[in-house]
């Protein structure tokens, strides 16, 4: 049987998703506790895709095939029981044979979360801001990352690849008092793809980063020399349609 889990965690004391050597990773710990649980290394865990270290999940994807008397639910409550606090299965189902976490996805869906006034309790989750933000150049800015765009300026040099083009179908500011989220769904996302959208709108919002040089740069008619990475504590991998 295929087996379908949606999963949510905390990045925060996490390597990322991918199983690194020596390493503290979502998939290594989940992976650990499916052998456990079944008493098999051969079990493969396929996930939607990589979320890197610090980055927080609220619906995350994953399958696995097993051949298992043991009930969706008692899978769930039985991996629940062996992970950390940081990581939760929501739900377990059956899924077709050919589903794959990763090659069945449509699009995936991110949220970047930012607050204007300090919190101790949100300081891991949040990325603090103390600049008065240009709320109208920063929708100005998502509006023209909509669409098929060569992305190759947003991703991180050594990941890029013969084919940066994705196709963005959300891209949306959203403001509230003193939270400020981002979200943005595409077909698929190049290595801090998201975390330098934002940081580098955030730059134009601040008018240290003309709206022309950011249009250019989405365009690629500008180097990625002014590209800035916002900090991956205030990303989540929010959901993956299929």
């Amino acid at each position: 049987m295929n087996y379908k889990i949606n999963i949510s965690y905390d990045g925060t004391e996490f390597s990322g998703w991918q199983t690194q050597p020596h390493l503290r990773t979502v998939q290594s710990e989940l992976q650990n506790s499916i052998y456990a649980i079944f008493n098999d290394k051969d079990i493969i865990l396929y996930g939607s895709g990589r979320t890197d270290a610090g980055v927080h999940a609220n619906r995350q994807v994953a399958n696995f095939i097993i051949n298992t008397k043991m009930s969706t639910s008692q899978i769930k409550n039985a991996l629940n029981s062996k992970l950390s606090k940081d990581i939760y299965i929501n739900d377990c189902m059956i899924v077709n044979d050919d589903f794959n976490a990763r090659f069945s996805a449509v699009s995936r869906q991110y949220i970047y979360k930012i607050c204007t006034e300090f919190n101790p309790l949100s300081r891991k989750y949040f990325w603090y801001l103390t600049y008065d933000l240009d709320k109208d150049m920063l929708v100005k800015c998502s509006e023209i990352i909509f669409g098929e765009h060569d992305f190759k300026n947003f991703c991180k040099t050594s990941s890029e690849k013969e084919n940066n083009n994705c196709t963005v179908n959300k891209s949306k500011w959203i403001f509230d008092n003193e939270f400020v989220y981002f979200e943005i769904s595409a077909n698929r996302f190049l290595h801090h793809m998201v975390r330098m959208l934002v940081g580098t709108m955030i730059e134009v919002s601040k008018g240290s980063l003309t709206f022309e040089i950011f249009e250019q740069m989405i365009d690629c008619n500008q180097s990625k020399s002014r590209i800035i990475t916002s900090p991956a504590h205030g990303l989540y991998l929010n959901k993956i349609i299929y």
